[in-house]
């Protein structure tokens, strides 16, 4: 990466990492400028806009006390959020569960979501008053 940041074509990537050592968990962020930070919450892209400031009020303070189950319902509402609100997203996602026995990543999976609501919005699709 740091080749082509030299030669002024990056690659326009911006990494989370996570893992476990010594029994410390540790995420942080690093962007094509080499920018890293650690925190609790992390996103990129679109949904460091949006999913972020939701993440943060659900985890924060209590990342010692939260359940995996917890975890994965936090990062449904959050990935239903992002799926409303971008109109070119799509409704399927994977998690990546890091512990100190190794990484898991899930299966694809599909939000229950329904559009049924926007019927009564006006100007939505073929409605026209």
């Amino acid at each position: 990466m740091y080749a082509r940041r030299s030669k002024m074509n990056p690659l326009w990537n911006a990494l989370l990492v996570g893992g476990v050592k010594d029994g410390k968990r540790f995420l942080a962020f690093v962007d094509l400028l080499g920018t890293t930070y650690s925190a609790s919450t992390l996103a990129t892209g679109y949904g460091a806009h949006i999913a972020q400031p939701l993440l943060r009020q659900a985890v924060e303070g209590k990342e010692d006390d939260l359940t995996e189950e917890e975890a994965l319902r936090i990062l449904e509402q959050s990935m239903k959020v992002l799926f409303y609100r971008d109109a070119r997203s799509l409704d399927k996602y994977q998690v990546a569960t890091v512990t100190a026995e190794g990484v898991k990543i899930s299966e694809t999976k599909r939000l229950e979501t329904s559009w049924g609501f926007a019927e009564g919005i006006r100007g939505y699709g073929a409605q026209t008053q």
